[in-house]
């Protein structure tokens, strides 16, 4: 065996595997068949091993593969017979005569039958059983000779037992295998249902089983009729299984003991288990013959139906086919006058011709077009014959004196269809004429009336000319120059004949940028234009826009360009860019410029660079504009943006961000206390004396400082962190420098946290009044209280007037809360007695409202407390903010019948002018003189004055802040009018304050 087959033997795993099983069901069949259902003469009443291996030949279709099953069956023919206890030579000799008998049997049926072999037809089941006869006939044969050298002589009988129990093998068992195995790839021939499968098995089965335990002659003819009813109701398949399950009971019931011994004379050459054997082949004939038949008409009914139906499928898409030919011929039919009628009225002269150039069709507006010549336009007509006729009529101005040449291109045009061209009639109408050939040779013809497109086309070749803007006609290939206007001569300074020998990149620097569809360059006109610059014939350049169209000129591709010199303009937007970015005044980086920066420096921190923002504030700015003017203002600005730039290196940035508010951007830093240093120097400097307008100046500056990465590496966070710091500078002492600090970003933070609390608690009421008695110090009885406003912070506890006010007044409501305030005031104040008055203290924010008159009315309406038991306590320095509006208010407020108190006396700017000037009734001595009257002279004295002043001016005093019994009896001395303080009462709820008031006594110094 050559080495490719010995390849293909060994690397068959799966049919090797396959092979093996056949080999081991061989195996365990024959030495069952060997060693149970031995006869008188010691041979097996059926032999179904050459059956299976026999249809695994016929279903393993490759050579190898069966190789392989012939000779692993042979070893394992060889195992079982050794296992039957028979001699080394019989064993291998009948081994031997049963592998010859199945090779036989499929050369045979090789000769006789195409492969694959299918048991499906009534010639195959013949050619099968002429094979398998001829194959058992020659290894019964063979066994005989071999037994006659091994065993003792043969006789018929035993030569009859061999061949009717190997043919009983073949004909039962392979069709019933082969089958099995092909049922799984072709469709079943029968109709029945699964019960009647199982209804008809089971009555063979039980009529097979009487047969064999009851063995009378007359029953055996009980399985036919149950065989015949498989055949014709279940087909080939059923009917093999069948046989197959009738030669099992038998062989079964031979190994059981069972003889079947019908009644039949006793013949010396047959015994009874031959023609047991004979009858099942003689029944597995006939009715394998007959169920191979129904089947056969079967199928023929079934190839006969799907004919007939395929033949009506026919005829049907047939009709189909007619009825779709008819439809397309009448839509072909309307599609032809749809089109006659179509090509009528279209705007253009359209003409058919044929291959040879004859008139086929054309329409009305053809027919129009040459009138002129309308006789020779007929189906047939040469179109030659027609130009000729119409040159004879003079119908086309071009040809006049060159008739000839004019006809030799009309008819080369004619034969050979380019480019579109132009034909001008005899009555002034002009024609561009497209034609195109036909697959079939033929010839569409087009005329499109473009009389007012030349008729534009003058006109603007005028406008051309005549335009103010320089205009070039260039060539789209190499853009060589074509045509100019006289504006591009005389603002180029190049004439005309210079410019035919140029190209636009001569004077143009840069290339066109034409739109680009799918890949490809196209012309489309655009808004857009195109910056470029261009060179003058003097050498000087100058910027333009250009803008381009598409055109045609003189029959080619070209553009048109129009440019717009633009040199002034862009000069006045460079400025004007500079200026958007740059401090009018002193020409530094303004806040815009210095945001893009920042932007750059912070994403460099990220990145592990080091970098500082400083924020410059002159301290007494003011000053000098209010002293020495606006002008002198400008200057002193103006060196100090010089002196702050020469201070820096050049890759740092100095910023003037208005007013006298400076920003220094310092990047690459080397060390921490760098920009601490720069910052200190940068102070330094700006002290140095200024020489403005013959005086010296000193001007000083308070620097605050942020850095990244170490604050933040957000430009607009580390701008607010550095502002944050310069406010922490200029509050602790001007002129001098602070680096920010997480403790400063704390207390804005906690500020902004607190004035929305002040917001919140405003608009939801949050606030509550307490009350301070004031008492009469010659009777010591009550005669009013004050209204001080307090906040049960959730955070801070009970917190003051001092915590919040200027945190409202900031915030923009204090007049809102003053509103409230004095509302629930008067409200409160009705619930006292009658001669008891309640005071309120305002602030400048609300004196300087338009609507406080209108507040204070609002709340003595609503109410309903009569004005003189009301008290408005304003301070002075809050009066000479604006002492014209201060008197103006509260005069009203005064007619009205409120009474004016002036707060907190002496520690203002205390003026016998404001005293005189507005209408106050009533002087509040502040406490820090009360607290001194004990060990203070200067503090009587004061005092004395205080009063003195008051008397002659008709007013009443109040003492504040009272704490002992020797400040009460020095002011009691002194002659004050009213006293108020812990010593009498502290201040306390309404409920509180209500009840002293109409009993009429002074609480005790722990009193709420």
């Amino acid at each position: 065996m050559s080495s490719p087959w010995r390849s293909v033997y060994t690397s068959d795993r799966k049919g090797l595997a396959k092979a093996l099983a056949v080999a081991v069901a061989f195996g365990t069949v024959a030495y069952l068949s060997a060693e149970f259902t031995k006869d008188a003469d010691g041979i097996a009443t059926l032999w179904p091993a050459n059956g299976i291996t026999y249809a695994a030949l016929i279903i393993a279709r490759r050579p190898w593969r069966r190789h392989q099953i012939l000779a692993l069956s042979f070893l394992a023919n060889v195992l079982a017979n050794y296992l039957a206890h028979r001699g080394l030579a019989a064993n291998i000799g009948f081994a031997a005569s049963n592998t010859l008998e199945v090779y036989t049997g499929l050369a045979l049926l090789k000769l006789q039958e195409k492969e694959p072999f299918a048991f499906r037809s009534v010639r195959f089941l013949g050619s099968f059983a002429i094979a398998s006869v001829t194959g058992a006939l020659l290894s019964s044969t063979v066994a005989a000779l071999i037994a006659s050298l091994t065993l003792a002589a043969p006789s018929w009988s035993t030569f009859g037992s061999w061949f009717f129990a190997d043919l009983l093998g073949l004909l039962t068992v392979t069709p019933a295998v082969v089958r099995l195995c092909q049922s799984r790839h072709v469709r079943p021939s029968t109709s029945a249902a699964a019960w009647e499968s199982y209804a008809l098995f089971t009555a063979l089965a039980l009529a097979t089983f009487v047969v064999v335990v009851l063995p009378q002659a007359t029953l055996g003819f009980i399985v036919l009729p149950i065989l015949v009813m498989i055949a014709y109701r279940l087909g080939p398949d059923a009917t093999s299984t069948a046989i197959l399950v009738i030669s099992a009971i038998f062989l079964a019931g031979t190994a059981a003991g069972f003889h079947y011994a019908p009644d039949a004379p006793n013949q010396a050459w047959l015994t009874d288990i031959q023609i047991m054997q004979l009858r099942i082949l003689t029944v597995f004939i006939i009715v394998m013959l007959l169920a191979e038949v129904i089947d056969t008409q079967a199928r023929l009914r079934e190839r006969l139906s799907a004919e007939i139906a395929l033949r009506d499928q026919l005829n049907e898409h047939l009709k189909a086919q007619e009825q779709a030919i008819s439809v397309k011929k009448a839509e072909l039919e309307k599609a032809h006058n749809r089109l006659k009628e179509a090509i009528d009225i279209l705007p253009e002269g359209i003409v058919i011709l044929d291959a040879d150039n004859r008139y086929v069709a054309w329409n009305e507006r053809y027919a129009q077009i040459y009138h002129r010549a309308l006789d020779t336009i007929v189906v047939g007509g040469s179109l030659e014959d027609a130009v000729r006729v119409g040159l004879e009529r003079q119908m086309y101005p071009q040809a006049f004196g060159r008739e000839q040449a004019w006809l030799a291109e009309r008819l080369k045009n004619l034969n050979t269809p380019a480019a579109p061209h132009e034909q001008l009639l005899d009555n002034g109408r002009c024609y561009l004429i497209e034609e195109c050939r036909t697959s079939e040779g033929g010839l569409i013809s087009l005329r499109i009336d473009i009389t007012e497109l030349k008729q534009r086309e003058a006109s603007i070749r005028l406008l051309f000319e005549n335009n103010p803007l320089p205009m070039f006609v260039v060539g789209r290939d190499k853009y060589a120059i074509l045509a100019v206007n006289n504006a591009a001569v005389a603002h180029y300074g190049y004439t005309r004949k210079d410019f035919s020998l140029m190209s636009l990149r001569d004077i143009q620097k840069g290339e066109l940028v034409l739109p680009r569809e799918h890949g490809i360059q196209h012309i489309t006109p655009t808004d857009e234009a195109q910056l470029f610059k261009h060179y003058r014939r003097d050498g000087r350049s100058i910027e333009v826009e250009v803008y381009v169209r598409p055109l045609i000129h003189e029959g080619q591709d070209a553009l048109l360009i129009a440019a717009i010199d633009v040199t002034e303009r862009r000069k006045a937007d460079r400025k004007a860019a500079y200026m958007a970015r740059h401090d009018p005044l002193t020409s530094l980086p303004n806040r815009h410029l210095l945001a893009e920066r920042m932007q750059l420096a912070t994403a460099r921190a990220k990145r592990g660079e080091r970098m500082a923002l400083l924020l410059l504030d002159l301290d007494n700015f003011k000053l000098v504009n209010d002293t020495l003017g606006h002008a002198a203002g400008d200057e002193l600005l103006q060196t100090v943006a010089d002196r702050l730039t020469s201070a820096v290196r050049e890759t740092d940035t100095v910023a003037r961000l208005g007013g006298d508010e400076f920003a220094v951007l310092v990047v690459d830093l080397d060390q921490d206390g760098s920009a601490l240093r720069l910052a200190q120097r940068l102070i330094s400097i700006i002290n140095e004396p200024i020489r403005i307008r013959s005086k010296n100046v000193t001007c000083s500056g308070s620097i605050g400082i942020a850095m990244a990465p170490d604050h933040s590496c957000d430009p607009d966070e580390l701008f607010r962190l550095a502002d944050l710091a310069l406010y922490a500078a200029k509050e602790e002492q001007r002129g001098t420098v602070r680096l920010f600090e997480p403790e400063l970003d704390a207390k804005v933070r906690a500020r902004t946290l607190l004035e929305g609390e002040v917001r919140e608690a405003i608009l939801s009421n949050d606030f509550e009044l307490h009350y301070q008695p004031i008492f009469c110090l010659k009777t010591m009885k009550p005669v009013g209280a004050e209204a001080l406003l307090r906040w049960r912070h959730p955070r801070l506890g009970l917190a003051s007037p001092a915590d919040f006010i200027p945190i409202a007044e900031e915030i923009g409501m204090i007049a809102e809360l003053g509103a409230k305030v004095l509302r629930q005031a008067c409200i409160e104040a009705m619930s006292w007695p009658d001669d008891t008055s309640v005071s309120v203290n305002v602030s400048a924010i609300e004196l300087e409202a338009e609507s406080f008159v209108d507040t204070v009315k609002a709340a003595l309406a609503e109410s309903g407390l009569p004005s003189h038991r009301l008290t408005i306590e304003v301070t002075e320095s809050m009066i000479m903010k604006d002492l014209q509006h201060s008197r103006n208010v509260l005069g009203q407020i005064c007619d009205l019948g409120v009474e004016i108190a002036m707060d907190d006396f002496g520690t203002g700017y205390s003026s016998l002018s404001s005293l005189t000037n507005v209408p106050f009734q009533k002087i509040k001595i502040d406490r820090s003189f009360v607290r001194d009257l004990a060990v203070s002279m200067e503090a009587r004295a004061i005092l004395a004055t205080i009063v003195d002043l008051a008397r002659t001016l008709g007013m009443r005093t109040t003492a504040e802040g009272v704490e002992t019994t020797e400040q009460l009896e020095i002011v009691k001395e002194y002659g004050c009018t009213l006293v108020q303080g812990f010593l009498l009462n502290r201040p306390g709820p309404a409920d509180v304050i209500r009840k002293i008031l109409h009993d009429g006594i002074a609480g005790q110094r722990d009193a709420a």
